[in-house]
């Protein structure tokens, strides 16, 4: 006799989906729609604090093009320390 557990959706608790995701609870833990909506709830909230902190920064400059630009050269300074602290941190770059 098989003992094969049938996998269950922690959220939403459906048995039938095309694609199982990870969720909270682990991989393949969500059904697909339960899966989708968490991401986006993640997303959402990340976002909502990047809209917050852009919006209070273009509060203070007089142009928000400006401060665009600057937020995008801060992200891109960012990105390059990240990449090159990986590279370091492998033995790729020696310094």
């Amino acid at each position: 006799m098989k003992n094969t557990q049938v996998p269950e959706c922690v959220e939403c608790h459906t048995t039938k989906t095309p694609m199982w995701r990870g969720g909270p609870a682990g991989p393949r833990s969500l059904c697909n729609a339960c899966g989708i909506k968490y991401r986006k709830r993640n997303r959402g909230l990340l976002g909502s604090e990047n809209r917050v902190s852009k919006k209070t920064s273009e509060d203070s400059n007089s142009s928000s093009s400006n401060s665009r630009g600057k937020q995008r050269w801060k992200l891109r300074e960012e990105e390059e320390a990240a990449i090159l602290l990986m590279a370091l941190s492998c033995g790729s770059v020696s310094a």
